[in-house]
């Protein structure tokens, strides 16, 4: 059986005020997702690695859209300072994956693309995520990638 591509809910670029280590250091600990993301309720992780390493696990506690809070195990796969990062989720049916990558525009711009993918192989799944939820995701990627500038933009001098 062939392995069907991920489904891209959101691919977003924004830029950031900042210098690319300092943005990458921020979002390589997961643990600063709940300050700007919509919908995370807590994270930790129960494990000693350092934050940005490979195989590091984060505990995320999600408000469902119906009201209800859900706890994923996310994994960090791959991590790459200061460019890349991307981790994976074993929340089914959406079997999410995000990938974050950075491109240093100068000394103080960082430009950030933000992809959030659907791994899932369900054909079924598929249709309903991208019919269902794909909305959701992308309204929440756009609040959320707002936010995250605003954290992280340094006022000029």
């Amino acid at each position: 059986m062939n392995k069907k591509p991920n489904i891209a809910l959101v691919d977003k670029t924004v830029s950031i005020s900042s210098p690319i280590a300092n943005v990458f250091g921020f979002l390589s600990n997961h643990e600063n997702y709940k300050n700007w993301f919509p919908g995370v309720v807590a994270i930790e992780s129960p494990d000693k690695l350092q934050h940005g390493t490979v195989g590091k696990i984060y505990n995320e506690t999600l408000r469902l859209p119906t009201g209800r809070n859900r706890t994923i195990s996310i994994e960090v796969i791959e991590s790459q300072s200061p460019a890349l990062f991307a981790m994976e989720a074993d929340f089914a049916p959406l079997h999410p994956r995000t990938e974050i990558r950075l491109i240093a525009q100068s000394a103080d711009e960082t430009t950030l693309n933000w992809r959030f993918l659907c791994r899932s192989q369900s054909l079924i799944a598929r249709f309903l995520i991208r019919t269902l939820v794909k909305k959701t995701i992308l309204r929440q990627s756009e609040a959320g990638l707002l936010k995250l500038k605003k954290i992280l933009d340094e006022p000029v001098s």
